[in-house]
C-alpha cells in the first residue's frame, strides 16, 4: 500500500512510524484515526486544512501516559465525505466524536481541538458533557465569545475576511493541506500530498458556510455551559483569532479557564511545540 511506503518516509516526524492505524463507520461513512499509547482516552481534533499528523508532537508527547486518538476529520486525508453538505455541521460532527469514544470502548475522554477542531471541542463539551473529562483549546475562543468579537465590528471582524469570503456560495478555499507542508514540514511533503490527495475541499469551505459565525453574529442561547475543566492555549501573534477574541469565554463557562498566551502565531502547537506539550501536561498532572 502506497501510504504504508510514505510512512516510512525518513524525514517523517518519527511518530508516523509507531501510531496504529483505526477505522470506525459512522452514518455509512468510514473514518479513519491513528492511535498510540495506553492509558486514559485523549482525543486530538485538527483543524483546517489538516489532518492527524498536525498533532504529531502532541502525539509524541502525550503517549506515555495516555491512549492519543488523532482523528481525520470528515473530509479529511482518509475520512469519508458525508452525502449531505448539512451533516458538516458542527452538532453532527460532535456526534461523529461521541461515536468514536464509545467505539474505542471508553466512556469519557480528554478532549483537544485547534481551529476548527477547537470549534467542535467546545460543542462536543457543550453538548455531550458526559462523554468530556476535561477540555484543551488551542487558539478558538467560545463560539459565543467569538460571536461577541465580531459584533463589535472592529479588529476581529478585520481579521475574520477571509472565513466571510469561504462563506459565500461557490466560494473556494483558500488554502490546502499541502501547503502547511512548505510552512512545519516541507521534508514530510509525501505525507502532505497524499493527505491534500484524499481531501474534499467542500469539507473546507462547508465549516465556512455552516458554522463560522454569519452576520448579525448573534449569541447561541440554545448552546449549554461547558462544565469541564478548561485549558486554553493562544498564539499572541495569531492574525486569524486575536488574543482579544477570548475576553468573555468566561462568561460560557461554569469554571474558570486556565488561560495560557505565548509568543507564537495561529499554528501554536506546531510552532512551539515543546511548550504547548508542556503547559498541557503540566495542567492535566494539576487537574488530575
Amino acid at each position: 500500500m502506497l501510504f504504508s511506503l510514505i510512512r516510512q518516509w525518513p524525514w517523517l516526524h518519527p511518530v508516523a512510524r509507531r501510531v496504529r492505524d483505526g477505522w470506525y463507520d459512522y452514518q455509512g461513512r468510514r473514518q479513519h484515526y491513528v492511535a498510540c499509547g495506553r492509558g486514559p482516552l485523549v482525543i486530538l481534533i485538527h483543524g483546517v486544512p489538516e489532518f492527524w499528523y498536525s498533532w504529531r508532537h502532541q502525539i509524541d508527547a502525550l503517549a506515555a501516559e495516555y491512549h492519543v486518538v488523532a482523528v481525520d476529520q470528515p473530509g479529511f486525508c482518509f475520512s469519508q465525505s458525508p452525502a449531505m453538505d448539512d451533516d458538516y455541521q458542527t452538532a453532527r460532527l460532535a456526534d461523529a466524536i461521541v461515536a468514536l469514544i464509545a467505539h474505542l470502548g471508553y466512556e469519557r475522554a480528554i478532549i483537544v481541538g485547534h481551529d476548527t477542531g477547537a470549534w467542535l471541542a467546545w460543542h462536543v463539551a457543550a453538548l455531550h458533557p458526559q462523554v468530556v473529562e476535561r477540555l484543551i483549546i488551542v487558539s478558538v475562543p467560545h463560539p459565543n465569545a467569538m460571536r461577541h468579537a465580531l459584533a463589535q465590528g472592529g479588529a476581529q471582524y478585520q481579521a475574520s475576511a477571509y472565513a466571510q469570503q469561504m462563506q459565500q456560495p461557490g466560494a473556494k478555499a483558500l488554502f490546502r493541506p499541502w501547503q502547511l507542508s512548505m510552512l512545519f514540514g516541507r521534508w514530510a511533503l509525501p505525507l502532505y500530498l497524499f493527505a491534500d490527495m484524499g481531501t474534499d475541499l467542500r469539507a473546507i469551505t462547508a465549516f465556512y458556510r455552516h458554522n463560522y459565525p454569519h452576520a448579525p453574529f448573534a449569541i447561541d442561547t440554545t448552546l449549554p455551559m461547558i462544565t469541564a475543566p478548561t485549558l486554553i492555549i493562544h498564539g499572541s501573534r495569531d492574525t486569524a483569532l486575536l488574543t482579544s477574541s477570548h475576553d468573555t469565554n468566561r462568561q460560557w463557562l461554569v469554571h474558570e479557564p486556565t488561560m495560557v498566551v505565548i509568543d507564537a502565531g495561529h499554528f501554536v502547537h506546531q510552532e512551539k511545540p515543546t511548550e504547548v506539550n508542556q503547559i498541557i501536561t503540566d495542567w492535566l498532572n494539576e487537574t488530575i
